[in-house]
């Protein structure tokens, strides 16, 4: 076992492929948080870690059951996660940068499981629901940057576009961390509360609803103007492809928030929304770093490279 493990390769690719899928797993459990509060199933299980009492499994209940399997879930992913940080290490060659951030992966996750522990103990009290969400966009921040960062090479990367679109992606980014920050407060002050005991934030969801639409349409008219400069200064094809794909993107999802709205927001729309905005957000974020080209991925490993961790990997690490 142990020179299993000292002789232990991971390839580049193998190690891209690793990122992609904790990238996948930290999106599908925002999905699934959703669901679970849709289906007014957040207190299915009212203590933590045991879902009830001294019963760590639910039982066979509805509510409990959707809550439980949240909580599987996440175990799951937690799996998966430890799984591409610990081959970060093992990557050859080794990347520092590729090692801190799926440390990062690991200390969002904590701080999930934590955030959500004090979140049912608190009833679903909204600010705490709202903290979670918003703490699961910044662990799929960290992914996907893990992600484009073993797509590439550790060399400095290279602008592809010229400055003013690079500001103005960064300044779409900041429109729609805003339009996500102020809709997880039309949830704080809709019906969707997550359990019938949890309280509702003290805001008109009409007045708080018509502010999160007047951020979507001020970020649909910066990549509008965005596209246009995208093509006054000859932008590459594929920029200009996901600056298209970015429009089509928030356009659908405005339109499924209209829809849900002028509906009285049945929850199968809602839980589309949700998973829209998490789309929204990884694909803005894409958009925003392959305004930069990192080059190709490093080489994999030969057969007589040394495979296993030492004392010059660790320092590399730290220093």
């Amino acid at each position: 076992m142990k020179k299993w493990l000292t002789e232990w390769k991971v390839s580049p690719e193998l190690y891209k492929k690793l990122s992609f899928f904790a990238l996948i797993g930290l999106s599908l459990i925002i999905v699934s948080g959703g669901a679970v509060r849709l289906t007014q199933s957040g207190l299915g299980c009212p203590t933590w870690p045991n879902c009830q009492g001294n019963q760590l499994v639910a039982q066979f209940s509805f509510h409990p059951m959707v809550e439980f399997t949240n909580r599987i879930v996440t175990i799951f992913l937690t799996v998966a996660v430890m799984i591409a940080t610990a081959a970060a290490f093992f990557r050859k060659p080794f990347r520092r940068d590729l090692a801190w951030l799926s440390m990062g992966m690991v200390g969002g996750l904590l701080a999930q499981v934590v955030l959500g522990g004090i979140t049912v103990l608190e009833k679903l009290a909204p600010p705490f629901v709202m903290a979670h969400f918003l703490l699961s966009l910044v662990c799929v921040l960290d992914a996907i940057i893990l992600y484009y960062r073993a797509s590439g090479s550790q060399d400095k990367p290279t602008r592809v576009v010229t400055k003013e679109v690079m500001w103005l992606g960064r300044i779409i980014l900041g429109a729609l961390t805003f339009v996500v920050v102020i809709g997880t407060a039309v949830t704080g002050s809709g019906p969707h509360s997550g359990s019938p005991l949890a309280k509702r934030l003290p805001f008109p969801l009409r007045d708080v609803a018509q502010l999160h639409a007047d951020g979507v349409l001020f970020l649909i008219g910066l990549t509008l103007a965005m596209l246009f400069l995208l093509h006054q200064s000859n932008a590459p094809e594929n920029v200009l492809k996901r600056g298209r794909a970015l429009l089509w993107l928030m356009a659908i999802q405005g339109a499924i928030g209209y829809t849900q709205y002028f509906s009285n927001l049945p929850a199968l729309l809602v839980e589309f929304h949700i998973a829209g905005a998490a789309i929204l957000w990884i694909a803005v974020l894409w958009f925003n770093l392959t305004l930069f080209d990192r080059g190709e991925m490093d080489k994999g490993p030969s057969d007589d490279e040394p495979s296993e961790i030492t004392s010059d990997t660790l320092s590399s690490f730290g220093s």
